[in-house]
This record gives structure tokens, sequence and C-alpha cells, in this order.
């Protein structure tokens, strides 16, 4: 099938037990209904601009979001037989994500999806997510787990045969887990720990994720932390921002409020001269009164007089009372303005709690990120020192080279005396036994060569061991540790290399001793090599009895290290006996490898005729390429021309894309005019990305000189294009630098993309900086356009 035939991106399969709130072994537990949980997290996950369009190690294109995902219903009804929609699903499915506990264990559903997917061929796109219970416990193997922990059905311990059944007499070493357990003891996770353990949580399902959408682990890790922190950040300004408004509506409260004070204490003055006048009415009327009765021969004038006075008063009462009315209603604005701003101070304390706690988070974040460049460090500095022991084995090989051949020639001046001088056979016994000595010397450098050999094997346990901790400590630096046991498979393959050509020492020497000596000296001649193939047998026997993948490859890089160069072909034809397929490609490649050493065109023969499915070291299906491309690494270092005329005639657009990319960073790095000079003279194919690759190699050291050089290169798309790759570079590395270049070239199209690629490159690391850059635009079109890109850009990176 290919990639658009499929529906589904996954098919998550699980037993119903484990998508429950209540068990029966725990009805006092709030479990987590792990397959919704499962399946929201994997549908409501974004995946980085920097992935989504790409292609993955399969061949696939990333999606933006892993949707859709078949979510097995039938399992909560305990078929053990899958009906036809379900087998129609899985064969649809790119992905089969197993939820492993010791309830999915004895799941018969499960171990049918399983075993069904794997009958599908896809058995290296399976992924298992445990929740609870210990991989591989039934076979009594790890202390302290009993085989009621297993939490693998078998059909993920075992490989399925084409016609479907188990092969129970082999263990399938290829499961990729990811481990959501909780702590040093793998507990399993309860909904009340959800908030506690939310990192480790985290860290399973992007594991999951990365194996989902084939890409590396560290590199999806690392994006969504640097994702989450610009988030935290965002939500920092906005809080800040909402705070800030909170504070001006505050102040305007708190104005309104004192206007209606200032209105009240207004409305307070006028009631009291109202109050006032109301007095010196009722005053006057007492006068008229008064003086009614005292003057009763003039009532009309007294009558008029009282008449007006109470008119007076009957007005002064009612502007009283409108008075009242006003201060009552500025009281009540004032009551409103204080519920306002009290209001308002609630919601600036809820905002600046709310800052403070994305101010945490984001601490939080930059502490991960922080001890994440601790570990590397620390790994970098364990690799320096496993190189340094590599360094050192490489030394011995070299001067055994140099005892070789001083053997070498003393042997053949004791051939020349014996030839010479057959009438003294003293002298030549005497001669024959001073080779034997020195056989005897290269034997004892043999069995030290062998002594250093043990010696950086337990290196390389302790390695392991070391890695096994670091393994404990964090589940981010699994990547880490894989580094530090690979470092130190290389200081034992030197050390493997350096005891075989001591054995070849032997061979050789005893060989000439068979041309010039007795039969007792072919005698021991044929001792030795007996001993050396007997040594190769005993290596094979090892590779097919190791206990682990690690120990069985180790065992493949030194028998490849023993092979003669003249029979790695054969040994190529007979590789697939007793190896699995990750097994028998890195022992191809290692053979490939040293035969390039010699005839790297034919290494390229027999890598294109390997048949089988190809496995890469990280667990990867890939093709033939894989190997020519392991060749083609050294290819370039002793022979450019024909490694480049090599690329040139490969028929695939795709093949010579992935060859190119192995070869420019060598080439740039070497002499970019040299390089720039030969891609011009093969006129590589327009979809091919050569002249990218070159100047963005290129713009790293020196981006002037990039862009001065690429009037060299045909064609003006082909132009435009390698100077936004110029200026992608230019604008994380030295960005104020890369903006005024931009200001000083005249107006033009190319300007305008120039300066548009570094907008987008600079509003990775200052936003600020490339809004501003964006006034340069010429129209206000574009600059609304890449206003918006730069926002979109800096909330996806």
């Amino acid at each position: 099938m290919t990639e658009n035939d499929f529906t589904y991106w996954a098919f998550l399969s699980y037993s119903p037990e484990d998508n429950c709130e209540k068990r029966p072994e725990a009805p006092d537990m709030c479990c987590l209904r792990w397959g919704d949980w499962l399946h929201d997290v994997l549908a409501t996950f974004s995946i980085p601009a920097d992935f989504a369009g790409q292609v993955n190690a399969r061949g696939e294109i990333i999606p933006e979001r892993i949707d859709p995902i078949y979510q097995d219903q039938e399992a909560q009804t305990g078929n053990a037989s899958l009906s036809e929609s379900v087998r129609q699903a899985l064969e649809q499915s790119k992905c089969l994500a197993v939820i492993c506990s010791p309830r999915s264990a004895k799941s018969l559903h499960v171990n049918e999806a399983v075993r069904y997917f794997k009958q599908l061929g896809r058995g290296n796109r399976i992924l298992s997510f445990v929740v609870a219970g210990e991989p591989n416990a039934s076979d009594g193997s790890k202390p302290g787990k009993s085989p009621d922990d297993e939490c693998f059905v078998p059909a993920l311990r075992h490989p399925v045969e084409p016609d479907g059944t188990l092969d129970t007499d082999r263990r399938d070493r290829r499961s990729i887990f990811a481990d959501a357990r909780q702590g040093g003891d793998k507990r399993e996770i309860l909904a009340s720990d959800r908030q506690s353990i939310e990192t480790e949580l985290e860290t399973a399902r992007i594991q999951l994720i990365a194996g989902l959408i084939g890409v590396g682990f560290n590199g999806l890790w690392g994006r969504e932390q640097k994702r989450r922190f610009a988030a935290a950040q965002i939500q920092v300004r906005e809080t800040q921002y909402q705070l800030q408004s909170l504070q001006k509506q505050v102040e305007e409260a708190q104005n309104q409020t004192r206007a209606s004070e200032r209105k009240a204490l207004k409305a307070q003055h006028l009631v009291l001269e109202a109050q006032n006048q109301l007095e010196a009415a009722r005053n006057q009327v007492r006068e008229a009164q008064n003086k009614a009765l005292e003057i009763q021969n003039l009532p009309e004038d007294v009558k008029s007089q009282i008449q007006e006075t109470q008119k007076r008063v009957l007005e002064a009462q009612n502007q009283a009372r409108d008075l009242q009315s006003q201060l009552e209603e500025a009281r009540n604005q004032a009551r409103e303005a204080q519920a306002q701003a009290q209001e308002m101070e609630n919601k600036a304390r809820q905002s600046e709690s709310q800052l403070e706690d994305a101010g945490n988070q984001a601490r939080t974040a930059e502490r991960q990120l922080q001890a994440l460049q601790e570990q590397v460090e620390e790994a970098r500095n364990q690799t320096r020192a496993s190189e340094s022991k590599v360094l050192e084995a490489q030394q011995l090989a070299r001067e055994a080279q140099i005892q070789l051949e001083a053997t070498r020639n003393q042997v053949r001046e004791a051939q020349d005396k014996a030839l010479e001088t057959q009438n003294l056979p003293e002298d030549a016994k005497i001669q024959i036994q001073e080779a034997q000595k020195r056989v005897l010397e290269a034997e004892n450098q043999a069995r030290n060569f062998q002594s250093q050999l043990e010696e950086a094997r337990n290196q390389s346990r302790e390695a392991q061991n070391k890695a096994l901790e670091i393994q404990n400590k964090t589940n981010a630096t699994r990547r880490l540790t894989k580094v530090l046991a690979l470092m130190a498979v290389l200081a034992l393959l030197a050390a493997a290399l350096a005891a075989g050509i001591a054995l070849r020492q032997r061979r050789i020497a005893g060989q000439a001793l068979a041309k010039a000596a007795s039969a007792e000296a072919r005698e021991s001649v044929l001792v030795a090599d007996k001993m050396v193939w007997e040594q190769i047998r005993q290596g094979v026997q090892k590779v097919n009895g190791a206990g682990q993948d690690e120990n069985r490859l180790r065992s493949l890089d030194e028998l490849a290290a023993q092979i003669p160069t003249e029979k790695i072909s054969e040994a190529l034809k007979a590789s697939a006996i007793n190896l699995d397929d990750r097994q028998r490609s890195h022992f191809q490649k290692q053979l490939l490898v040293r035969l390039g050493a010699v005839s790297p065109r034919s290494a390229m023969d027999d890598a294109s005729a390997m048949q089988g499915e190809i496995i890469t070291d990280d667990g990867l299906s890939d093709s033939s390429l894989y190997f020519q491309l392991a060749v083609l690494d050294q290819w370039i270092k002793t022979d450019l021309p024909g490694a480049l005329d090599w690329i040139r005639q490969l028929p695939a657009a795709d093949a010579r894309q992935r060859a190119w990319e192995e070869i420019i960073p060598a080439l740039a790095a070497d002499d970019p005019r040299k390089a720039l000079t030969l891609l011009n003279d093969m006129q590589p194919a327009p979809g091919e990305e050569t002249y990218t690759l070159l100047f963005q190699r290129w713009a790293a050291n020196d981006p002037v000189q990039a862009i001065q050089q690429r009037q060299q290169i045909p064609g003006q798309d082909a132009g435009d294009n390698v100077l936004c790759a110029i200026m992608a570079v230019w604008a994380d590395n030295e960005p104020d630098a890369a903006l005024e270049w931009v200001k000083s070239q005249p107006d033009s199209e190319t300007k305008n993309k120039a300066l548009e690629t570094l907008v987008l490159g600079r509003a990775k690391s200052d936003v600020s900086g490339a809004l501003a850059a964006t006034e340069l635009l010429p129209s206000e079109a574009e600059r609304d356009a890449a206003f918006d890109r730069v926002v979109a850009s800096w909330a996806g990176f």
C-alpha cells in the first residue's frame, strides 16, 4: 500500500479494564481512563512547524496533526476474535499503538490485534505505551518481578511467522515502548497523581508521538519545550497587558469617585444654603404674623405680605427637596464608583496571581532546558574520552603493523639465507628457531591485545552501567546514554581490530616458516591457523548465543573485522543465517564499509544487490541507499571525483538528494569555492537543493562572501532561493549585521525576498526586532502580511 492508501495514522488497542475509573482490584482508587486520555492527547497534539510537511525516515509526509486515529471500541466487549471492520481498520492504519498493562497482557483481543498487524508485515510500526506492570517479566529474568507483572501480550514478545503463527522459541527484540509509569518503583499513575507528575506523562507522550510520526525524540522534545516556553511568555505578556488595562480602569473609577464626591460636597453646600433660606423665610413669616396681630386695622396688607412670605417659604422648601434629591443621587453615584473600584482591584489581584503562575511556569521551563544542556555537555565529555581511547587503540594497531612488516623482512632474510646455504643445516635450524621465537612473540602480542580487548569490554560494561544509572535519573536523557554506549562500542571495535591484526601476523609468519622450515615448523603453522579459524567459529557461536542486542552487535563488529577483504562478497551472501533484520543490516554495513575502503565501486554494487528488509542502527526501515551512504562517507575522503561521478549516475532524484546531503557538508568544510566550481561543472538537476545545502554551510562561516559568490550560480530562480537560505542562517547568527546589509541594497524584488526571510528568521529570537524590520517593506499590504507571519511563526516556534 502507498502512503495515500492508509485511512488512519494509528490504530489504538487496549484492554477495557484500562479505560475505566474503578477496577475490581482497586475499588477505592480513582484510575485514569487510559484509552480515552491517550486518544485525546494524540488527536489534539499539534506537530511543530519544523516537522510538519517534511518527509520522515519511513518516507512519509509528516502531518500537522496525528489524525484520524482508530480507537478499538470492540475491545470493550471482550471479544477474542477480530471482526471484519477491525481487520480493515488494522489494514488501513500506518501504525499500531498498544496500551500495555498486566490487564491488557491477558486480553486475547489485544493479542490478536498485534498478531494480525505483524502478519501484515508492519512489526516495526508497533509502539507500546506501558502504564503498569513490567515488560518481558514472564521469562523470569528480572529480579523482584513475577509472571503476573507481565504487561506485553505474547504477540509482542515473540515473532510472527508469515502464516500468522507465533514463534515462541524466539524473542522479538524490536519492541520499543514509551514508559508512562511513576517513580523508581514504576507504579501506575492514578487520576489524583496527574497534576504532580505532569512532566513524566509529557515525556511518555512525546516518546510515543515521536515514534508515530517517525522522528527523533530529542528533536521533538526540544521543540515542544521551546513552544511551551514561548506560549508561557505570550501568556505572561497578555496577563501584563490585562493588568495594565485593569489598572487604567481602576484609575478611571477612582477619578469618577473623586468627581462624585465633589458633586456631593457641592450638593451639601446647596442644601445648607437652602436650609438657611428656609429658616430666613420662617422668620419672615413669624414677623408677618406678629405684625398682623399688632396691626389688626390693616388686614389686607398683612394678608398680602403673609401670602408672599408663604410663597417664598414654599419655593425654598421645593429647592431644598431638589437639592436633597441631587445629594442622594450623588451619593449613589459615589457608592457605584467605589464598588467598581473594588471590583477592579479584585481583578487586578487575580491578574497578578495569574502573572505569578505564568512566571513560575516559565522559570520551570528554563530550569528544565538548563538541566538538559548540562546533561548534553556531560555526554559530550564522555564522548571525547571514548574518542581518546579509540585513538590509543588505533596507535596500537599502527605499531602492530610496523612490527608485522619487520617480521616479514626478517622471514624473507631467513628464506634467502636458507636458499643460499643449503649445505649449512645448523644455521638454517638456528634461523628457523629464531623465526619461531618471533612467532611466539607475535602470539604474546596477540594475547596482550586480547587482554586490551577484555579491558575495553569491561570499560564498555561500565559505560552501560553508567547509562542505566542516567536512564533511572531521567527519561529525557535516554538518547544521550545511547551515544555513550555507541562510543564504548567504537573503543571495543578498535581493540578488536588490533587483536585481529596480531592474529593475521601470526598466520603470515607461520606461512613464511612453512616455506623455509622443516615438517615440524609446518605443523606449528597449521596449528596456529586452526586456532585462528577456531576463534572465528567461536565468534559466530557468540553472535548466535548473545543475550542482548548490544552484545550481538559488538560480536558482529568483531567478526566483520576478522573476515579477509577478498572473502567479504561471500560473507555478504551468507549473512542472512541466524540473524534478524537489524543485526543482519548492521553486519552487512560493517562489511561493505571495509570493502569500500579498498574497492568503493564494488561495495556500491554489492550494496545495491542486498536482499531482505534493511533496518538502520536506530531501528528504522530503509533502502539499500543506507548502505551506499555509509560507503560514500569514506569514499569522498579518498576519491572525491569518483564519488561525485557515482552520485551523478544515480537514477532516482530522492536518492541523489540524500547523497548530496551526505557529501555537501564535507565539500563546504574543505573549500566552498572549489565545491561551487564542481557543482557548476556537474550541472545538477533544477529540483535538487545542492546549491542551497552548500550555501547554508558557507553562510555559517562567511555570509558576506557567500552572498557575493551566489552570482556564480546559473539561473535567477536558483540564485534567489540561495539568497533566502543565506539570509535564514545569517538571521540566526548575526541578525543586526544581516539587517544592515539588506538596508544597504537598492530597492528590488530580490531585496524584498531577502528582507522577508530575515524577518521570519529573526522572529525566533527577537520578535520586537522582527516587527521593526517589517517597516522596511515597500507596501502596506506586504508589511501587514509580514507582521502576521512573524506572529504566527513566533507562536508556532
